[in-house]
């Protein structure tokens, strides 16, 4: 009889102890994603990016690596972050651009809108807001009255040529222009 209950004591232990570790496993799972419901709560100057099928985590929106002699490559939030409801769901979207290139050459940059779906961000749009181009501006977007409005750089000859802005709204699935886009002189700081 005592060898018998010997593997049942055994057993009976066993699945005491398993049980709590096992239902700690599944409820700390994902603490950070079940407690995110406002897109404010992500640090977007401290994420990770994908650009150009390679990921960069910006530190204070600003990332930098060393390339060929005297040459760096940099990736930084230029404009931004903004908060609205774009999307008519009555929960905040955010906006920025983001530029990257060499260091002291023309850059590109684009314009980011990204939500939050089940605690997680999620990107609904990216716009090309200049490509390699020697140009920085003070703003590059406005987010208002549930539209986003962009300013995007034209280059002749890696040079600013002129800008436009363009206003955006949420059609229900993507963004769409609203209005002709407004053609300006270059601003370029």
């Amino acid at each position: 009889m005592k060898r018998h209950l010997v593997p049942i004591m055994f057993g009976l232990l066993w699945s005491l102890t398993a049980a709590p570790q096992s239902h700690k496993a599944t409820t700390d799972a994902s603490p950070d994603q079940k407690s995110i419901v406002d897109i404010r709560q992500i640090d977007f100057r401290n994420f990770t990016y994908v650009v150009n099928s390679r990921s960069y985590k910006l530190r204070d929106g600003y990332y930098a690596e060393a390339g060929a002699a005297d040459t760096q490559w940099e990736l930084g939030m230029v404009d931004g972050p903004y908060y609205g409801d774009l999307t008519g769901d009555g929960k905040d979207e955010v906006a920025f651009v983001l530029s990257y290139g060499r260091t002291q050459s023309p850059t590109a940059a684009e314009a980011r809108v990204y939500t939050l779906q089940n605690g997680r961000p999620i990107t609904l749009a990216t716009f090309a807001v200049a490509d390699s181009v020697y140009c920085r501006l003070d703003h590059y977007l406005a987010v208002a009255e549930g539209m986003i409005s962009i300013e995007h750089v034209f280059s002749k000859d890696t040079r600013c040529d002129h800008n436009e802005i363009i206003q955006y709204r949420w059609n229900g699935s993507r963004f769409v222009p609203i209005g002709d886009p407004k053609r300006m002189p270059c601003r370029c700081m």
